[in-house]
């Protein structure tokens, strides 16, 4: 199967991906359109039956393109896509997928062929379509509760208000279908179309008030029928609940029938003789006749609690019958119940319990009769002798109202009781427990739990209770015991006694305790708004701590008045455990207190006012194994007084120390010592206090603890923790607890010294920098949970080299990318469990690696498809990450470079040929710029030359000669380098000399000749006597010193300026208007004025 569905699915795959390459560089935006083989066709054509055509197809497309790109390996045969959680059992024969509140509004794409339970509970499907389960031919169960719960029931902050509508004939093709789970859809008749191998149906908490015989004609082949709660106070239907006749009389296979909270008003006719379990609970039946349940001989378990019930203080509405009447029972309504092992009479406002009931229940098992009006009837009854196989009696919340009798009455029939296992006996309401209340228990040696909760005693000698040989559990929880109940005591508070009448429970105390009945009785009432609970018909178990129970004989004598011990009240040497939690208690215990409970392993203190003042507190519990002294807060927040918390250090077999919630933030001693302690909870304490920067007297607090493997600082205040700390931690601890606390940063280099710590749980802090290299510090961790802290980046080796790691949790940060380099693919590919959900992923190509990571790992992500999302682009926002088509991220990719490179070829023709029709000789220009910036230059080697220049111009013209002397000599002569020599005419001429003789020597002297050109000069004599005898060198020794500088616009009609140009434009400069570019002319100039020789464009040297 699983070699046929991969092989199928690769096909797929590998279709899928030639499809892209073919169309994705059609498309403007990316998206991807496949032409589907004929089997995908089919399934477009039925899609499009489905109102909303063109959005739906398009979403189920993009499911479709998504699951088969991310097929992985041969042993993963479903689409990441799915957006439930996939498990196998049974060496995969049994495949369950659960999409359990995934927020669907329709049965998701994708869903294994070969699932075989799917569960669809709390989500927002309206419809169940006819093909929603076609392809599913190996399905056994599916669970569609919880669609549209009723409005009261439901949650209100989104009231489903229409019913889910299912079309006829949906489940018909199913024919492995043997469970179908509707309930909470509101559903207004039974389905048609059910498959006839259907074993078990429920629809409970929906709107079906009339059950026919042709709407059960199909069920030929039902065993458990579930069609409870559809008309009670929390599902109103304002009618009656009418069932035909002989509507399950053909149904003669059905072994369970549920009609509770039905508003029933009789016991339906002609049930079928097969029935093994009938509830008929919490209904309005007020009669039941000797003909009822005449034919059910093979009945095992009959519920008809909650009829006529009693009100008092009940916890949901309450209507009693008339008169405050019992639930009228036949003597001979049980007769024929040969086989009847559960019979559950609760709250039926019983006063007396006939014994003819019980002749023919020898077989009986469970009786529960509590919540009636029995308190006299205990004390004189006889029904017990009757049942010599019970196992398991409730006689709970039967007190007389009004009435505080003196001692528990119990009759003697009780001791005929001799397989009984456990006695509930809560809420009768009594002042002393003494050993005659017990003496018919004493006898039965397999009782085991007897709970004597809420009852109000005030005086109990326990040790009565070694008379209970056979005892596991006692439970005296919920009572006012203070005091023990020994010799002179007795005698002298005897007078003190209440008088047996104002019973407690008529003062409006309330039920506290773990069996409120609407527990029991309406299930969707307490868990049913999330739906999570599948199982029907379950009654709460022992209220008890199983752990500590587990030790052996516990005794629970919590939420009491005990405000002092005394050895003599606790003479239990057999007792294994023992709970005195919420007692107030505010005694300095010294080590004396349990010096008769040898055996103890396990002490539960919490929730008193224990006052560690001694350091042999506890001393005497040699063999305690588990000590819980948790909110014990009464004294640690007072100011000044001694705590020794190293008590522990004379407790040799303590492995587990619980000290939750007591806000311990000094303590006499430095240190915490023992050699056996393995396990310390410290949450809820204040350790930021203890750590305070710059106080090291606690860093070394836990460090004594030599056994130590758990430690647990969860909610501790801490901001910040003291390297020191770290130093100070055993080396055996494996797992560190640093929860809900308000760290920013954490010293990752302190875990250098742990070197065995496997678990490190940083979740519910304010972190925003994870470590650089983890394996920098840590080697050996396996568990790291980051949770809910403010970490918007992963470094970049994060997990380099980080083997051992199997477990890492980041969900809910703010991680907006995951490149490839904090997460290597030989490390992640080895995790067992990555949590990635709930950050704020940006769905950009940059996240290519990531999305192709994702689809291709066998890790397991949980809710991959539904909360590992996208935050933005906006487009993408909400969508799993999944999603992000990587196919068209390629092709958008070379879409980009193709357009750039394109683009860039025709503006660079454009610009080449608008550049050399309109600037060609400024191209040219610039082009041997560029080059003699690149070759450089020289300073002129010419030994025969003063001058670098001789400045030629107007010296009769105000401005040009203020330009010469204030510019061009300050720029050539006092700045820059190299600095330059000038020769100008009214500093350097020798005075007296001729004009022609100057000019010459000036000329000859100089590397260059500078004219500075105005308009006016150009015409004057002098400038052309000078150019002429610059001109003269150039014949003489071939070297053109010419420079042309122009302070006006050049003249365009001039064709030497034009020849001049073509030949050396760089010679021929003007003085720029704009001042910004200054100066690059006083680089230009300078540049020119640098270079050995000029050189003329190569094109030009042949006729030059």
């Amino acid at each position: 199967m699983f070699k046929y569905i991969h092989s199928h699915f690769c096909l797929y795959f590998l279709w899928s991906i030639s499809l892209v390459s073919n169309t994705c560089s059609a498309s403007n935006t990316g998206s991807v359109q496949l032409d589907k083989p004929d089997k995908v066709q089919n399934n477009q054509l039925r899609l499009q039956r489905v109102p909303g055509l063109m959005k739906m197809v398009s979403e189920r497309i993009l499911m479709i393109f998504a699951g088969l790109i991310s097929m992985r390996t041969a042993a993963e045969w479903y689409p990441k896509s799915l957006k439930c959680d996939v498990s196998q059992a049974n060496n995969g024969t049994e495949v369950s997928v659960n999409c359990t509140e995934r927020d669907l509004t329709e049965v998701p794409l994708g869903i294994p062929t070969n699932t075989t339970n799917l569960t669809l509970t709390i989500n927002h499907i309206p419809h169940i379509r006819n093909d929603s389960f076609h392809e599913l031919h190996n399905i056994t169960e599916i669970d569609l509760r919880c669609n549209c719960v009723p409005i009261k029931v439901g949650p209100k902050d989104r009231v489903c208000t229409q019913s889910v509508t299912i079309d006829n004939g949906t489940f018909w093709k199913l024919k492995n279908l043997r469970s179908l789970y509707l309930d909470g859809n509101q559903l207004s008749s039974i389905p048609k179309g059910l498959p006839p191998n259907i074993v078990l149906l429920s629809l409970e908490v929906n709107s079906i008030y009339s059950i026919l015989k042709e709407n059960l004609t199909e069920l030929t082949n039902i065993q458990r029928l579930y069609l409870g709660q559809n008309c009670y106070f929390r599902n109103p239907c304002n009618k009656s609940y009418n069932i035909e006749k002989d509507a399950f009389v053909q149904l003669d296979k059905m072994t369970l029938l549920s009609l509770k909270s039905n508003n029933l008003s009789y016991i339906p006719h002609q049930l079928p003789s097969s029935l093994k379990e009938l509830y008929l609970y919490n209904n309005n039946i007020q009669t039941i006749t000797d003909e009822d349940f005449q034919n059910l001989t093979e009945l095992e378990i009959l519920d008809l609690s909650g009829n006529c019930p009693r009100c008092y203080n009940a916890p949901f509405p309450c209507t009693p019958c008339p008169n405050n009447a019992p639930l009228q029972i036949h003597p001979d309504s049980f007769k024929t119940l040969n086989n009847l092992k559960t019979l559950r009479l609760h709250s039926n406002s019983l006063t007396d319990i006939p014994s003819k009931w019980f002749q023919n229940l020898t077989r009986l098992i469970l009786l529960d009769l509590s919540s009636n009006f029995l308190a006299k009837e205990i004390t004189c009854t006889s029904f017990p002798s009757l049942l010599p196989y019970l196992e398991e009696l409730d006689l709970s919340f039967n007190f007389e109202l009004q009435v505080y009798p003196a001692s528990l009455n119990l009759s003697r029939s009780f001791d005929r009781l001799k397989s009984l296992r456990v006695l509930r006996i809560r809420g009768y309401v009594f002042q002393e427990l003494k050993l005659e209340d017990l003496k018919p228990l004493t006898e039965l040696n397999n009782l085991e739990f007897i709970d004597l909760g809420t009852n109000f005693i005030k005086i109990a000698n326990l040790s009565l209770l070694k008379k209970l040989k056979s005892f596991r559990i006692i439970n005296l929880s919920d009572n006012k015991i203070s005091m023990p109940s020994e010799g002179e005591y007795t005698a002298s508070h005897s007078n003190r006694r209440e008088k047996q009448y104002g019973s407690p429970m008529s003062q409006g105390a309330q039920y506290h305790n773990g069996e409120v009945k609407d527990i029991h009785y309406f299930l969707y009432d307490e868990y049913a708004r999330s739906c999570k609970y599948k199982d029907k018909e379950l009654w709460i178990t022992s209220p008890f701590n199983n752990e500590c129970s587990s030790f052996g004989k516990t005794l629970d004598i919590s939420r009491n008045n005990i405000f002092f011990l005394h050895s003599r009240f606790l003479d239990l040497d057999e007792l294994r455990c023992l709970n005195l939690s919420g007692n107030a208690m505010s005694q300095s215990l010294n080590g004396s207190e349990f010096v008769k409970l040898t055996n103890l392993q396990y002490l539960d203190f919490s929730d008193n006012r224990l006052d560690l003042m001694f350091s042999t507190a506890f001393q005497e519990l040699s063999s305690l194994v588990v000590l819980d002294i948790s909110r014990n807060s009464h004294y640690f927040v007072a100011e000044g007084l001694t705590h020794m918390l190293n008590f522990t250090k004379s407790l040799a077999k303590l492995r587990k120390l619980i000290m939750n919630d007591n806000q311990i933030s000094t303590s006499t001693n430095t240190e915490m010592e023992s050699f056996s302690l393995e396990h310390l909870e410290f949450k809820g304490n204040r350790l930021d206090m203890l750590w305070r920067d710059g106080d090291t007297r606690y860093v070394n607090y836990f460090k004594k603890l030599m056994a130590l493997k758990t430690l647990d600082v969860s909610h501790n205040n801490l901001n910040f923790i003291p390297q020191g700390v770290f130093e100070g931690l055993p080396e055996t601890l494996t797992e560190l607890y640093i929860t809900e606390n308000r760290l920013k940063s954490f010293k990752w280099e302190g875990l250098k010294n742990l070197k065995n710590l496997k678990l490190l749980d940083l979740s519910m802090n304010h972190l925003t920098d994870l470590p650089t290299c983890l394996t920098n510090y840590t080697k050996s961790i396996q568990t790291l949970v980051l949770h809910k802290n403010d970490i918007a980046k992963l470094p970049r080796d994060f997990l380099k080299d980080a083997f051992s790691l199997k477990i890492l949790d980041l969900s809910y940060n703010r991680i907006q990318f995951i490149q490839e380099s904090s997460f290597p693919e030989n490390v992640i590919d080895h995790l067992q469990t990555l949590y990635l959900n709930n950050n704020r992923f940006v769905c950009s190509c940059n996240a290519t690696w990531f999305v192709r990571w994702i689809n291709r790992t066998s890790v397991n992500i949980p809710r991959l498809a539904t909360d590992v999302t996208c935050s933005s682009p906006s487009a993408q926002k909400g969508q799993s990450v999944i999603f992000l088509n990587v196919q068209a991220c390629q092709h958008n990719y070379l879409s980009i470079i193709l357009c750039i490179f394109l683009t860039s070829v025709i503006l660079s023709i454009l610009t080449l040929t608008i550049s050399s029709h309109l600037f060609l000789w400024d191209v040219w220009y610039i082009y041997h710029f560029c080059l003699a910036k690149l070759k450089g230059y020289r300073r002129l080697s010419c030994n025969s030359t003063v001058y670098d220049a001789f400045v030629v111009y107007d010296t009769t013209d105000p401005a040009v000669h203020e330009w010469v002397t204030q510019e061009l000599r300050i720029q050539l002569e006092e700045k820059g380098d190299p600095r330059m020599q000038l020769c100008l005419e009214e500093r350097d001429w020798v005075p007296g000399c001729p004009l022609i003789e100057n000019l010459s020597q000036s000329i000859q002297l100089s590397k260059r000749t500078v004219f500075i050109l105005t308009g006016h000069y150009i015409k004057s004599g002098s400038f052309r006597t000078a150019f002429y005898m610059a001109h003269q060198r150039l014949m003489d020794e071939r070297n053109d010193v010419i420079v042309l500088i122009f302070l006006e616009r050049m003249p365009c009609h001039s064709k030497y300026l034009k020849l001049r140009k073509r030949l050396y434009k760089k010679s021929v400069l003007e003085w720029p208007r704009n001042p910004q570019a200054q100066r690059y002319f006083w680089f230009s100039l300078r540049s020119l004025m640098s270079t050995e020789r000029q050189q003329y464009n190569k094109l030009f040297q042949e006729t030059l």
